[in-house]
């Protein structure tokens, strides 16, 4: 599997202490961690965090040729406070390396010459018109299999015009139950819930899989008529911290490697389980995980 994400790599500090984050990282270091070929197109300053950030991303296995320095930008930065439930607010800094992403020719043959499977994006690394313009560069340019819109809702760095391009260009979506009333809103000009909802989009976008994420109640997913559940893993829940960027690489890696929206949903809850009951985004698997990724990829 060859899996391409685009946006913003940052640390997150949790307590006081430096995490390495933002979420199509996240996604793109997990399915790396599963065995696929993983690279991201984002950006770092030229300081100190910024190398930091790149050490992170080698040894985490993702691709760095398409991550380019910014000197003249700060690498990015978010202050995460996490309520009793382990649920994070975020303080997300403007101004920051990821905002200003851009490619040069070389970086753009380098994706151009490959063959990608997917390709993860979100909203966040939208909130700046020169991104969206790199993003679609970047889409045309990598021609992937399926693309990968994980809605991601960050304060109010979104807009109707910005979902609706997404949906316009995303082949698979997926979304939290507390994103789904406010996106059914803004393009659907209701609330539209459940199996509702994705009926709905599958008739207005090109859009075949939507994935409905729900805390600990699990996740549904709507495919060709068919809408299903999978229920969570019972686990003592550390942080909730990148656990939704699991979900999305498991079930991206259960997805290609099957093509059953059963066994890849079940999949992604069983990875997202392990991380929220691990401190950080990124733990290492158990050898539970990687005996039920081993049998999936078989």
């Amino acid at each position: 599997m060859k899996a391409l994400a685009f946006g913003e790599v940052l640390w997150d500090i949790i307590e006081g202490k430096e995490h390495i984050g933002g979420a199509p990282f996240n996604c793109a270091a997990h399915l790396a961690q599963m065995g696929a070929e993983a690279a991201i197109v984002s950006a770092v300053g030229g300081d100190g965090l910024g190398e930091k950030a790149l050490d992170e991303v080698r040894r985490l296995g993702i691709q760095s040729a398409l991550i380019g320095k910014k000197t003249d930008h700060p690498t990015g930065v978010v202050m995460v406070s996490l309520d009793s439930h382990g649920k994070p607010t975020y303080d997300i800094r403007e101004g920051s390396a990821w905002d200003a992403i851009e490619l040069d020719r070389s970086q753009m043959d380098a994706i151009g010459s490959e063959e990608w499977d997917v390709l993860a994006f979100g909203t966040l690394a939208q909130r700046t018109v020169s991104n969206i313009r790199e993003l679609h560069r970047v889409m045309e340019t990598a021609a992937p299999k399926e693309l990968f819109f994980d809605v991601n809702l960050r304060l109010d760095y979104f807009s109707p015009e910005i979902l609706r391009d997404s949906f316009d260009r995303a082949t698979i979506l997926k979304l939290n139950d507390e994103e789904v009333p406010v996106v059914s809103e803004m393009l659907l000009g209701g609330e539209y819930l459940d199996r509702q909802f994705c009926e709905m989009v599958e008739d207005r976008w090109d859009i075949h899989t939507t994935v409905l994420t729900r805390g600990k109640e699990g996740a549904s997913v709507y495919h060709g008529g068919r809408f299903i559940h999978v229920p969570v893993v019972d686990v003592q829940v550390a942080d909730t911290v990148g656990a939704g960027d699991s979900f999305s690489a498991g079930f991206l890696f259960g997805y290609y490697h099957t093509g059953d929206i059963e066994k890849a949903a079940g999949l992604a809850s069983q990875v997202s389980s392990f991380v929220a009951s691990r401190s950080g985004a990124i733990p290492p698997y158990d050898e539970n995980i990687k005996k039920i990724l081993k049998s999936i990829s078989a």
